[in-house]
């Protein structure tokens, strides 16, 4: 068990970091924004809406539940929606850069694809600003 543990903990430390996130809807509307991957929590937004989630990976598996709440009034969300929950789940073949798939819970209809580009890795203890 302490072996599976530790695999895990390495993948979610490999995927650790600050992504600029690229979406695309299955009706074709596109939108972006910054998300950070931080010990098993996801935080993140765009100019109308804020993500806070969770994700896992297992071997090179990652899966993520993040919920969209629209924060503007503005409602520019590629799926439409002003809040909602999503399951993702995508391969890590490499940590620089992740795509996951998924939907809104409980509306299979409206899928999404997520690409991740890593932007920076976060700041740890023996970070010193100048």
């Amino acid at each position: 068990m302490d072996a599976l543990k530790r695999a895990i903990e390495a993948g979610r430390r490999a995927a650790e970091g600050i992504y600029a996130a690229q979406f695309v809807s299955n009706a074709d509307q596109y939108g972006e924004g910054i998300i950070v991957l931080d010990k098993g929590k996801i935080h993140g937004g765009d100019l109308d809406n804020v993500y806070v989630g969770t994700f896992s990976v297992m071997n090179d598996d990652i899966a993520a539940t993040v919920e969209i709440t629209n924060y503007s009034g503005n409602v520019s969300s590629v799926l439409g929606l002003r809040q909602y929950r999503l399951t993702l789940k995508g391969a890590m073949n490499n940590p620089q850069n992740i795509t996951v798939r998924g939907v809104v819970e409980g509306r299979a209809d409206l899928a999404i694809k997520v690409n991740l580009r890593k932007l920076s890795h976060l700041v740890d203890s023996s970070f010193r600003s100048s």
